[in-house]
């Protein structure tokens, strides 16, 4: 996996593969938010949840594809598929709810519905929009998120002692999540001026506080992530990853730092 994204990456910055740049690398996010997607569906089937599978992937899909169409400069239009695919993704739902035989599963099928969508589709559509605005600073989260998932796991085999959340993720401890955090800094703070410089005008206070915002997304979206698969009685998203697990595991730590990190790169260019 690691020899496929820089790959990619390699592709998209060198300009070889010959179209627009950062198209590979969006591409890929789209993938894996549409598969992502679709293991979150059948993780909440499996849970007892009422959810619209086909209408959650095909909505995903469609939100995900309009990301080429926009150039990601200077953000007016690009925002619109946002709030049209999530009304056109839950009016047919809420339409759907009122009918007799459908009234006691119609709320909860629009709520894990719409769950899916926001913190699936929306999150991977601003990703790719990362890519097309700034490619470079995708892997800079890419790398201080997954350093941090790294981080807190050799901390925590190392030197955990205290649980973290027990009744969400047993194995987790208050020792790893520090040394998540101080990975996360770390890495921020150090990869700042190679992947930013001439850029983005990140001082240096800035990415530590930067590495301190991702660290806590990426702990809570693993987090989260690990409560749905808690409530569902599952131990991984999907089993077609070996020795990993699923899409959505892979990405479960990027999907709320995505969406920081999109915020600040809209601030500061």
């Amino acid at each position: 996996m690691l020899a496929i994204v820089v790959g990619i990456y390699w592709l998209d910055v060198s300009g070889s593969s010959g179209i627009k740049a950062g198209a590979l690398s969006a591409g890929l996010l789209g993938l894996l938010g549409i598969g992502a997607a679709w293991e979150f569906t059948n993780l909440l089937r499996s849970g007892g949840f009422a959810v619209a599978k086909q209408t959650l992937v095909v909505a995903t899909a469609i939100l995900l594809g309009s990301a080429f169409a926009f150039g990601w400069a200077d953000l007016d239009h690009e925002l619109y598929p946002l709030v049209i695919g999530t009304l056109l993704l839950l009016f047919p739902l809420a339409l759907r709810s009122l009918a007799r035989g459908d009234m006691h599963q119609g709320l909860e099928r629009q709520g894990s519905t719409l769950l899916g969508f926001i913190m699936i589709a929306w999150p991977m559509y601003l990703a790719m929009g990362t890519c097309f605005r700034c490619l470079p600073s995708l892997l800079y989260v890419v790398l201080i998120c997954k350093g941090g998932d790294i981080g807190g796991y050799c901390f925590g085999r190392l030197l955990g002692k205290h649980k973290l959340i027990p009744h969400i993720s047993p194995g987790k401890t208050i020792e790893g999540a520090l040394g998540s955090l101080i990975t996360s800094v770390s890495l921020a703070y150090f990869l700042n001026d190679w992947l930013l410089g001439g850029l983005v005008d990140l001082p240096g206070w800035g990415a530590i506080l930067t590495g301190v915002v991702l660290n806590f997304t990426t702990q809570t979206g693993d987090l989260i992530e690990s409560l749905l698969k808690r409530r569902c009685n599952a131990k991984d998203s999907s089993a077609l990853l070996p020795a990993h697990g699923g899409i959505l595991d892979l990405v479960d730590s990027l999907l709320f730092s995505f969406c920081a990190w999109f915020v600040v790169l809209v601030i500061l260019t």
